[in-house]
């Protein structure tokens, strides 16, 4: 049997997601500048599982489990890409997948409470493992590796959101006082 779950099913978890949560901050009388930080980056998850979830096909038949469907050796995809692919596909698997996390580490120092390196440095491990294990439940559970599921994908991602801690920590003091967590400043 084949069937697709399609982007806009995405996009419609996301919508449902964002009523959600301006009527939950308004009930609960949110400060202006959380409710803002809070919805842009439900925004900004929708996107990232619109880019890397979906669409979700279910067709056993399709592409089974081989080789290549769990890469584990670091490196050897970006490698593989420098090496054989055209300058689009390398722009579009190598430079999407840093640029696509990005906002996240911009995003994190505003929301993580106790700001100690420590806390940042697991916030950028999980989210790109987080990606690539839902991928492979997905496939799994489908029994259709549709999507690879790629090591350099989580090293990509985290190099994105280290760049984006960077762009954070640039910032104009206003805007991070603005957005900041309880209004506290950095201990980092």
């Amino acid at each position: 049997a084949f069937m697709t779950l399609e982007i806009p099913v995405a996009f419609f978890a996301g919508i449902i997601a964002l009523i959600f949560w301006i009527i939950i901050s308004c009930v609960t009388k949110q400060i202006r500048s959380k409710k803002i930080l809070i919805s842009l980056f439900i925004l900004y998850m929708t996107v990232v599982v619109s880019i890397t979830i979906f669409p979700i096909i279910i067709d056993s038949d399709l592409m089974p489990i081989n080789d290549s469907s769990i890469i584990l050796v670091p490196f050897s995809t970006i490698t593989n890409l420098l090496e054989n692919a055209t300058l689009w596909t390398i722009v579009l698997q190598i430079i999407g997948n840093i640029i696509m996390t990005i906002p996240y580490g911009i995003f994190i120092p505003f929301m993580v409470k106790k700001k100690r390196w420590y806390n940042y440095l697991v916030y950028t491990l999980i989210f790109p493992l987080a990606i690539e294990l839902t991928q492979l439940i997905i496939c799994v559970s489908t029994n259709s590796f549709y999507r690879t599921v790629d090591i350099d994908d989580v090293i990509l991602n985290s190099i994105g959101i280290i760049i984006g801690y960077g762009i954070y920590k640039i910032l104009p003091k206003f805007v991070k006082e603005y957005f900041g967590n309880n209004r506290t400043a950095e201990k980092l």
